[in-house]
């Protein structure tokens, strides 16, 4: 009778550890794709760097498409970096690049607005 409870005990706490495998996992790559932003993009989000057009083939754009879940990132932006960035630039910078924060949402206190982007110009007219 005390093996089949051994047993049990040892199965309860092999699930345990499996099953919070996944979270870490999921927040060690939140940490990766937000300091791969930060690198990146900083041209493009941060507060006092003006203005720099963002193209859909840049490196920031492949970054933020690659993001596993790019509203982890926002999650994980620190009180330092969010003094030095823009979340409504980060924000338009996640539409542009094909992988959008979704509107109404949270992102690290900034509420994420209804984004809509300009359609392209027509081929040749430039």
């Amino acid at each position: 009778m005390a093996c089949v409870k051994a047993i049990g005990v040892l199965c309860f706490l092999v699930f345990v550890a499996l099953s919070s495998y996944p979270h870490r996992a999921q927040a060690d790559h939140c940490f990766a794709d937000k300091s791969k932003v930060m690198r990146k993009c900083w041209r493009n989000i941060g507060k006092n760097v003006g203005e720099h057009p963002l193209l859909h083939g840049s490196v920031c754009c492949q970054v933020i498409r690659a993001a596993t879940d790019i509203h982890c990132v926002c999650d994980k932006f620190t009180i330092d970096e969010l003094a030095r960035i823009s979340l409504a630039k980060f924000a338009m910078a996640t539409h542009v690049c094909g992988n959008g924060l979704r509107a109404h949402t949270h992102c690290a206190g900034y509420t994420v607005p209804v984004i809509t982007l300009p359609a392209p110009p027509p081929p040749g007219s430039t």
